[in-house]
């Protein structure tokens, strides 16, 4: 399996903790209870999410500069 890193926009949620967004990657969100949780849970589903398109064989997109996203 190839190595990837994708920048991730965590979003305070208010007392819900976090939302984690992955802007180069459509449909590849989660959350988390607080920071911590958010953190584990992005990386879960980054992992998740990636190796299931390596397995359809789908185009992978390149990873976008962290400066080039707008939050």
């Amino acid at each position: 399996m190839a190595k990837y890193l994708y920048p991730a926009v965590f979003t305070p949620a208010g007392k819900d903790g976090y939302t984690v967004a992955f802007p180069d990657l459509i449909n590849c969100y989660t959350q988390g209870d607080d920071l911590q949780d958010a953190y584990e849970m992005a990386s879960d589903v980054l992992c998740l999410m990636l190796y299931h398109m390596e397995e359809e064989k789908a185009s992978i997109p390149v990873a976008s500069n962290p400066k080039d996203i707008h939050v």
